[in-house]
């Protein structure tokens, strides 16, 4: 399978601070029998995305494009290429307090609430409860998720979009600089679409950092 993300030199914004930026960067997975087929998931990938930049990276399904965000996570490591993250490079401790993420497919633990389920999240970055109490009623508003809901409902109740959203907050519970979402708009209907977009929205005027992927034009 040819991969189509194979980025052109990027055109950066003058004076705008660099939030990711990949050079040749690269990632092929052996397979087979014996493990001596090659798959080339990413090829020669160079871009930029700046600060406050709203990043899409468009691309059919089994691009790479996935490929390339875990692979500036950290969950992945390259075969070539090197790429620097918030200005350190692949992998770094550091940067993961300043980083959001929400997976194309991310798993919840279904009997929680999705209060609880915020709460959780909100541990994992030693965020005091002071704080959650704050934020947590600010993201659900963020997101389109009445309280009353996340409150009750256990989690293994909520539609895909609900899930969507209670993803997004979960995303934001630690103020990132810079949100990775994996295809946001996977299976949401039109009205879920457009709620999405204007979270998005939200997150940019917010002078956010976002590198969203997608196969979906519009």
């Amino acid at each position: 399978m040819e991969p189509l993300v194979d980025a052109p030199n990027p055109i950066e914004m003058p004076g705008a601070t660099p939030v990711v930026e990949t050079f040749n960067l690269g990632k092929f997975y052996r397979t087979g029998f014996w493990m001596n087929e090659k798959i080339e998931s990413l090829k020669n990938c160079t871009l930029t995305v700046s600060e406050g930049e709203t990043f899409g990276l468009l691309g059919q399904n089994g691009a790479g494009k996935t490929t390339l965000l875990k692979t500036l996570l950290g969950i992945v490591r390259p075969t070539s290429g090197r790429a620097l993250l918030l200005g350190r490079p692949l992998g770094d401790r550091t940067v993961k307090q300043r980083v959001g993420y929400l997976p194309e497919n991310p798993y919840f633990y279904d009997y929680l609430t999705g209060w609880e389920f915020l709460q959780f999240a909100a541990g994992l970055f030693q965020i005091p409860p002071s704080i959650q109490r704050q934020r947590i009623p600010h993201l659900l508003d963020l997101v389109g998720l009445s309280q009353s809901a996340a409150i009750k409902k256990q989690l293994r109740q909520y539609s895909k979009g609900m899930l969507q959203r209670i993803g997004m907050a979960q995303a934001l519970i630690n103020n990132p600089d810079v949100v990775f979402l994996d295809e946001p708009m996977s299976g949401l209907d039109p009205m879920g679409r457009y709620q999405m977009r204007e979270i998005i929205l939200s997150l940019k005027n917010q002078g956010k950092t976002i590198f969203f992927n997608s196969h979906i034009l519009s």
